[in-house]
């Protein structure tokens, strides 16, 4: 078996013939004179194309498993096309493998339900699990070394993830556990195999080592673990998605060491981070050193059951150039969030986060956090520097507005905020371990913010994760 770490990290495009039917990639040569850089990033990213071939399957056929996933290969090796799904139902038991140059179109009314069944996503398939590789249980989706792939339309895939998976999140600590060893040990990935009779909760949908993605209109209902994982991905645009799955650790888009990336126009109703931007996990993931980086998330509604925007915990690969505009947060436990610990390693820089409403964080509206729980004993600072927040406006922080907390080895610094407001905050802020941290024309509780706030002489702590 080959090792994650040899995962072609640059996909080479295949030639497309034929007429296209999906937005042709642009061209390398466009110039970028007055273009603010998300604009630039979103005019790199390649998109998909497709010939005009059309595969139709529709929900009568006996076997809607087998149907589809031959109506995906012989799409792919005619030189691809799109299949599309009519309406109906599909109950699908066993993983939907993805192949490049293929458009999987869901019609308004197809519903794709996968049998929840544990036992149904193996043979173990190469994977990532939070930030750690290894041979797991399959994704229901799962695309592998794929490049101009897609999935679109107002259908619905259905996970089913509460009907074995699910629980297994009170369960999977000694899997867990063993899985992290491994990876810090740096045992050969083709001996950490987790598979029959092993508790670790597959991702509903993942693509490694793919490039040129795009995922439009469709809704995702009920995933097992983590939602959207691209892994070792490149330009990959997720437009127009809703996601309504509220188990345990039902991450709405985690990018994992993944760069091109826009994200727009999405719904995330979900039970844990709406968007967590990943780069792999402590030695395992600095071994591998994969960053996450060109990143604009836009015109989106986080009603997530835990925190709205992150980066980390897990990025040890580090992760730059984020780019967040004009979103509606709800009631979340943090909002904007940046983690870490001791043993991660790694980077978080150049984040650029504008145009924001949040109704209310039971911890911090604005969070930088370098002691994430889970600590292991290791010594790896996090660097953080060079945000700049503007225009967020909350409404109630049941803990702080601001929660800055650094290290002595490596602080907080050159952290930019203008025009952040919290109506309602029981602290205002707290900031230790920082450089170079500035508030402009920013108000807590109707009082300003000073320009440079006076650190903590106390180590404080907020233990709302």
């Amino acid at each position: 078996m080959k090792t994650g770490k040899h995962i072609l990290l640059l996909i080479v495009a295949s030639a497309v013939m034929g007429a296209c039917t999906g937005v042709c990639t642009k061209s390398k040569g466009e110039q970028t004179n007055g273009l603010t850089p998300q604009e630039q990033i979103v005019n790199r990213i390649a998109t998909t194309a497709f010939p005009n071939r059309v595969i139709e399957v529709e929900s009568h056929e006996s076997e809607p498993l087998k149907a589809l996933q031959q109506a995906i290969d012989s799409c792919s090796l005619a030189g691809g096309g799109k299949v599309v799904v009519k309406a109906g139902h599909y109950a699908l038991n066993g993983p939907l493998k993805l192949k490049s140059n293929v458009n999987l179109h869901l019609e308004e009314g197809a519903y794709l339900q996968f049998s929840g069944r544990a036992d149904d996503f193996l043979p173990v398939v190469l994977t990532r699990w939070e930030g750690t590789e290894l041979y797991g249980h399959s994704p229901m989706v799962y695309a592998y070394h794929c490049t101009n792939i897609a999935i679109t339309g107002k259908g619905t895939i259905d996970a089913q993830g509460g009907k074995e998976f699910a629980p297994w999140s009170t369960q999977e600590a000694p899997d867990r556990d063993r899985l992290r060893e491994m990876g810090d040990k740096l045992t050969p990935v083709n001996e950490r195999v987790f598979g029959k009779g092993t508790i670790l909760r597959p991702s509903c949908m993942q693509f490694l080592g793919c490039s040129r993605i795009l995922l439009e209109d469709i809704t995702i209902k009920d995933s097992p673990f983590w939602t959207i994982h691209p892994v070792y991905c490149d330009n990959v645009i997720v437009r127009g998605v809703t996601i309504d799955s509220h188990f345990p650790n039902n991450d709405g888009c985690d990018p994992e060491s993944t760069s091109n990336v826009l994200i727009e126009n999405c719904t995330f109703r979900t039970g844990d981070d709406a968007i967590a931007i990943k780069a792999g996990r402590d030695t395992d993931g600095r071994s591998i050193g994969r960053p996450s980086e060109n990143i604009v998330i836009r015109n989106c509604l986080f009603y997530s059951e835990c925190n709205g925007l992150c980066i980390g915990s897990e990025m040890s690969g580090g992760v730059a150039n984020v780019y967040m505009d004009n979103i509606e947060i709800g009631t979340v436990k943090n909002a904007l969030y940046f983690k870490s610990n001791r043993d991660r390693g790694g980077y978080i820089r150049n984040v650029h986060v504008n145009n924001i409403t949040i109704e209310r964080a039971l911890g911090a509206i604005l969070r930088f956090e370098t002691n994430y729980f889970g600590f292991r004993g290791g010594n790896y600072q996090a660097r953080y520097e060079d945000f700049k927040i503007s225009n967020v406006h909350a409404r109630t922080a049941d803990h702080y507005a601001i929660f800055m907390d650094g290290n002595e080895e490596k602080p907080i610094r050159n952290i930019e905020v203008t025009n952040f407001h919290v109506d309602k905050a029981e602290r205002p802020y707290y900031l230790i371990y920082t450089e170079n941290i500035s508030f402009k024309e920013s108000t807590v509780n109707g009082e300003a913010v000073p320009e440079y706030p006076e650190e903590s002489k106390e180590r404080q702590s907020c233990d709302v994760w």
